[in-house]
């Protein structure tokens, strides 16, 4: 008669099993991060940017040899080419502090949050179906200080020296505006209605330079006419100089030079679109009403 043989049972401490289980999670991490790296270093990066911002509306996505974007707003991404000829740009849209930040819910898993720079792109185009042309400042500010060995707290000389080579460049260039964000809390930035929500509008105007009267009165004409739009988007315009300001912001290289605040870090891009849309409408309104005048 056979003898049944029981196999005694080893036990694996449970330390042992975090252990592993632990070692398993970590190697699959950086596998996945080794290949997101791979992926980002082989493919353009200008094309990847386009894709998120389109997307970040919920964008359909049609695709040609440029890999052309165009958002449910309606709204291509492409050069100021109207029907084959470039048009010649009056308006200079730049970002002194190009890697400010407005938050984004569609993408905070990944950590891909919109900057400011693309709110450019949404103003500039909202003036192209306006029939006003721009230049979006496209060369880097920090490496520009980095060539011309200029600190970062100077970062305004960075954006001062694009700023002078685009208008040498472009002598048809006649509005200046720094797009920036403000540090200010969501309820400061921020209007709520039943057509959405908005990110407020803030104009700033320096006052350690000569002629920042004049400036003072160009803001004034574009805040008043926002202002008769949908008073509840401004925030009116805040008048800057002295200890604690930097007090010029490059506004003594034209009068019609300003830094504005579409919104502040806690706004959405598509808070800041609907915003962008009524600036580029009283902007267009204004420079067609001095034309008019001109002649």
């Amino acid at each position: 008669m056979k003898r049944f043989i029981t196999r005694k049972k080893i036990k694996v401490p449970r330390y042992k099993i975090l252990y592993f289980l632990t070692f398993l999670i970590i190697t699959f991490m950086i596998i996945i991060n080794v290949g997101v790296n791979i992926f980002l270093n082989s493919i353009d990066k200008d094309k990847l940017s386009n894709s998120i911002y389109s997307n970040s509306f919920g964008n359909l996505f049609k695709s040609n040899n440029n890999l052309f974007y165009e958002n449910v707003f309606g709204l291509p991404f492409n050069d100021t080419k109207v029907n084959g000829e470039v048009e010649e740009p009056i308006i200079y849209l730049y970002n002194t502090f190009q890697t400010d930040k407005y938050v984004n819910p569609y993408y905070s898993s990944y950590s891909i949050n919109p900057v400011v720079t693309q709110g450019n792109l949404i103003l500039q185009e909202y003036l192209k179906k306006l029939n006003v042309y721009s230049l979006v400042e496209k060369e880097s500010v920090a490496k520009t200080l980095k060539d011309n060995n200029i600190e970062y707290t100077l970062s305004y000389k960075g954006s001062r020296i694009l700023m002078e080579k685009a208008k040498n460049n472009n002598q048809s260039l006649e509005y200046f505006f720094d797009i920036g964000i403000s540090e200010d809390k969501r309820d400061v930035t921020t209007y709520v209605s039943d057509k959405g929500s908005f990110a407020k509008i803030l104009f700033i105007v320096g006052t350690d330079y000569e002629a920042y009267e004049e400036n003072k009165r160009f803001a004034s004409i574009l805040n008043d006419k926002l202002v008769s739009i949908n008073k509840n988007i401004s925030r009116g315009i805040s008048m800057r100089g002295g200890n604690g300001y930097h007090g010029v912001y490059n506004q003594d290289f034209s009068t019609k030079a300003l830094r504005i605040f579409i919104g502040g870090k806690e706004n959405t891009i598509d808070e800041v679109n609907r915003s962008l849309k009524i600036f580029a409408s009283i902007l267009a309104d204004y420079i067609k009403e001095e034309a008019y005048e001109k002649k």
